[in-house]
């Protein structure tokens, strides 16, 4: 028994697929919400200069979502975009303030976990341009030949 259940635990065992498919949905989430910003840019700026933020920082921030939230999904540089992108939703949270609580914050702390879990696991094995070596985990890492 203890060997059938060893042999089927590891069916679906793939940590690089595993994390594909959590930069698939990230990735997915970014885009989409960055492409909703773009086409409607005026909205955007309006609504960071409320926050009391330059209107060119909406216009960043709404194209780097489309380009990022792409470069999460196609695994480029990811380590950094994730980090990035738990930076941008830190950031959101405390921009918009904690008056409703938690649950007007939900989607942001989710997308910023999974955005930090992203920046420290890398881009697994399925990746166009990864900066981390494999075997150490180091950004742009030359001592072991393996990025």
């Amino acid at each position: 028994m203890k060997s059938l259940i060893k042999k089927t635990s590891r069916l679906g065992y793939d940590r690089s697929f595993g994390l594909l498919i959590i930069r698939i949905a990230a990735g997915l989430v970014f885009f989409m919400h960055g492409w909703s910003k773009v086409n409607g840019l005026g909205g955007v700026e309006e609504m960071f200069v409320s926050l009391g933020l330059w209107a060119w920082v909406g216009v960043f921030i709404a194209w780097f979502e489309v380009v990022g939230g792409l470069a999460l999904i196609l695994g480029v540089a990811t380590r950094v975009i994730g980090f990035l992108f738990a930076t941008e939703m830190l950031f959101a949270i405390f921009l918009t303030g904690f008056n409703s609580g938690y649950r007007s914050h939900e989607l942001e702390l989710l997308l910023m976990l999974i955005s930090l879990g992203v920046a420290m696991s890398g881009s697994g094995r399925f990746s166009l341009f990864k900066l981390e070596c494999e075997e150490c985990g180091g950004l742009l890492c030359d001592e072991h030949g393996k990025r």
